[in-house]
């Protein structure tokens, strides 16, 4: 049967359900790999009230990184995952039963940045170019929130592009936390880190720091429009809950035409979530974000053999099969 067939079946059940018991509420637990503004639909979606309007009860899950996330999807901990669109892809190569849905970013948007104490000593500046930039990344001792997650795939890539391995030329370390790595940065116990605002604004405006790539910004052309952070769940639920899914994302899709169209009232709605932000490093993580914001939470093939693409040469590895191998197609 087709998924637009289960859909309507699907919806037919739930609203005969709804008119003989009254309204009622679905329990929904999404698993996020990592902190900051990458889940920024999700939160508006719940702020907004946009899954209790669809009769959805959301709960956002933490977890030390998008390896662990979707980890906890596969062992059906949580129903979707909002985490590095490679963790799936990965997963399904190891034989996980899991399907990419939609994206919550469109663009790269974990930056790298870095202390202006250690970019003076290597001579940089705003009008650095590229390839010097990449290079400068040999020696430096980099933090990420967690292993397989979107920022450790990212600073592996840009240190291959700058010829630099990371088991060689830079160290890579796990920090878990947006505040862990913060903490190390504002005591000089890392050169930097790459991960998303609000916590890279913050390091820029409070702590001293230099943004080496903006990634918000596409400034690396082949992430540029990349989706990074996808949402995904197991395939055989996908299959069984067809109504279920495509209201989920109804709801990110509202959520995503208010943080287009009204940016303003989306940055109050979910500013309780970013309360130990200061006001100007919080507008300034809303500028710097303009551009990584979808204008709809669909994928299409061509976002995910880009993200077959990516992961294939970060691995060193050819992934199998096409791109609608690893997805279902929900616009």
């Amino acid at each position: 049967m087709s998924i637009k067939k289960l859909i309507a079946k699907a919806g037919l059940v739930a609203s005969l359900l709804a008119g003989a018991t009254g309204a009622y509420a679905q329990d929904i637990k999404v698993a996020l790999g990592t902190d900051g503004f990458v889940h920024m639909p999700l939160f508006v979606a719940v702020d907004g009230g946009y899954f209790k309007k669809q009769g959805m009860n959301v709960e956002l899950v933490k977890f030390k990184g998008g390896g662990a996330a979707t980890s906890g999807l596969a062992s059906r901990t949580v129903e979707f995952c909002s985490c590095a669109i490679q963790n799936s892809i990965n997963a399904k190569l190891k034989g996980a039963d899991l399907t990419l849905l939609g994206r919550l970013v469109g663009q790269y948007a974990s930056n790298v940045v870095i202390s202006q104490k250690k970019a003076d000593q290597l001579g940089l500046t705003a009008q650095t170019p590229m390839e010097q930039r990449l290079k400068a990344m040999k020696g430096l001792k980099i933090a990420v929130s967690g292993a397989g997650g979107s920022a450790d795939f990212l600073v592996r890539f840009l240190g291959e592009k700058g010829g630099l391995s990371a088991e060689k030329d830079f160290t890579l370390l796990y920090l878990n936390s947006a505040s862990a790595i913060l903490t190390a940065f504002a005591q000089e116990r890392i050169d930097g880190f790459a991960l998303s605002s609000p916590t890279s604004d913050s390091a820029i405006i409070e702590h001293k720091g230099f943004t080496l790539l903006d990634m918000a910004e596409g400034q690396v052309k082949e992430l540029d429009g990349y989706p990074s952070i996808a949402l995904s769940a197991r395939k055989q639920w996908a299959d069984e809950n067809p109504q279920t899914v495509k209201t989920f994302l109804d709801a990110l899709a509202q959520a995503t035409t208010l943080i287009n169209e009204h940016p303003e009232q989306a940055m109050k709605l979910v500013r309780a979530r970013f309360e130990g932000t200061p006001d100007n490093v919080y507008a300034a993580a809303w500028a710097s974000n303009k551009h990584s914001f979808p204008q709809t939470p669909y994928l299409s093939e061509e976002d995910v053999a880009r993200a077959i693409a990516f992961l294939g040469k970060v691995q060193g590895q050819s992934i199998p099969g096409k791109a609608g191998d690893y997805m279902t197609a929900m616009d």
